[in-house]
């Protein structure tokens, strides 16, 4: 089993009296906006990435004076030739320092932070192809066959997985099932101990207005800080959660069809499979091969989901995000090869309550062909799925 990983984490002082300032205008805040919201987080982690150190956090707004005007920084970002850059977005920020220092100090009034420079842990990925997700409590056994299936359908050799504070179980616990399911995978556990942020859209709603998406700063923080700190010399990686299982229609491996493309990187849509099932199985029961019908009345649509070469893209002009690469030119194209499942019965309901299971119709729900037959080559195929081989004549005649 592993180690945990240490992160640098700066946050302001509560004795300061200064916070970050939403960017969210009053009137868009709901109830749990405030609470939801990072007010103090200045950097995630500091951490070496060849000669440079990077500070990488969410973006700092209004904090970005003070870090400036702090000793440290101040004189490396001065001068004709300045030794330290920053990259900010709307959801993440880094500082990147040309510094050979191992140990630092920072003093502004945001706080005193003296500052172990954390070692990049890139070579263990190195080649891999990389298994990538933030979770929160998903149960272990879904993770296992999450990661068994990528695995045995496309040959992931590798998993980098954030865990967000989960309270059903130690990040220990998460270490040890996964070095004990895998021996040959090289897997790492990230405790990333961080407010999600504020939801955008019709979940971040005030009074039936959708909310912009401009303050869940933590799920493209550990993108970036993964793509940074551990992915770089990676083979490839795919960025999915554990809800949602990858398919070519022609069986090819997603790392690998990524790999060919001119610029490494691939994104692709997906589709719901519903939590109703021919065996009947209680919410928050049943495991990833226990669903694979399509239900013929499912309106609701799923964002992309991508995979990508990280020696392909820009770390400047590029930025992992939860759906896009954004800043790439093949952001934009969608392949029609691969497609991803996204089931509706593994899940926490943390966002929504997604289970929809009802009595199961044969002429409304239809088997998805192609991931049954993944989860039989995976030895996904729960015991209880068999008894819905018993379908009625015409329709095996069918299939």
């Amino acid at each position: 089993m592993t180690e945990p990983v240490t992160l640098a984490t700066c946050r302001v002082v509560p004795e300061s009296g200064i916070v970050r300032q939403p960017p969210r205008p009053p009137e868009l805040r709901n109830p749990a906006y405030a609470d939801q919201f990072d007010w103090d987080t200045l950097f995630y982690d500091v951490y070496r990435v060849g000669r440079h150190i990077v500070f990488q956090g969410p973006p700092l707004l209004n904090l970005r004076g003070a870090i400036e005007d702090s000793k440290w920084f101040a004189s490396r970002m001065t001068g004709l030739f300045p030794r330290a850059k920053l990259i900010e977005r709307n959801r993440s920020s880094e500082y990147w320092v040309r510094d050979g220092d191992d140990r630092i100090v920072v003093e502004s009034v945001l706080g005193c932070h003296d500052i172990a420079v954390q070692p990049n842990l890139s070579e263990p990925f190195a080649g891999r192809r990389v298994l990538h997700t933030l979770s929160r409590n998903n149960d272990i056994a879904w993770i296992l066959d999450w990661v068994r299936f990528y695995v045995a359908v496309h040959g992931a050799d590798a998993v980098l997985l954030y865990d967000n504070a989960s309270t059903d179980y130690s990040s220990d616990d998460l270490r040890a099932a996964l070095a004990q399911a895998f021996p040959d995978v090289t897997a790492r556990v990230v405790d990333w101990p961080f407010r999600y942020g504020p939801q955008g859209g019709m979940a971040g709603a005030v009074d039936g207005r959708e909310a912009p998406w401009d303050s869940d700063f933590c799920q493209t923080g550990s993108m970036q800080h993964a793509r940074f700190r551990f992915l770089g010399q990676a083979r490839s990686v795919l960025n999915v959660d554990i809800d949602e299982l990858v398919l070519s229609d022609r069986g090819r491996s997603v790392f690998e069809a990524t790999e060919q493309t001119p610029g490494g990187f691939l994104k692709f849509a997906g589709h719901w499979i519903s939590a109703t099932t021919a065996h009947g199985v209680a919410p928050g029961c049943g495991r990833h091969g226990d669903f694979w019908l399509l239900d013929a009345r499912e309106q609701d649509t799923c964002p992309p989901k991508w995979c990508v070469v990280p020696a392909k893209t820009s770390r400047t002009r590029h930025c992992w995000s939860a759906h896009n690469l954004f800043g790439a030119r093949r952001n934009r194209r969608i392949s029609g090869e691969f497609a991803y499942r996204h089931m509706r019965g593994i899940s926490k309901g943390w966002k929504e309550v997604r289970w929809d299971a009802c009595d199961y119709e044969p002429d409304r729900f239809t088997p998805d062909i192609d991931l049954r037959s993944a989860f039989e080559s995976a030895g996904m195929r729960a015991a209880a799925c068999q008894i819905s081989d018993d379908l009625t004549p015409a329709r095996r005649a069918s299939r």
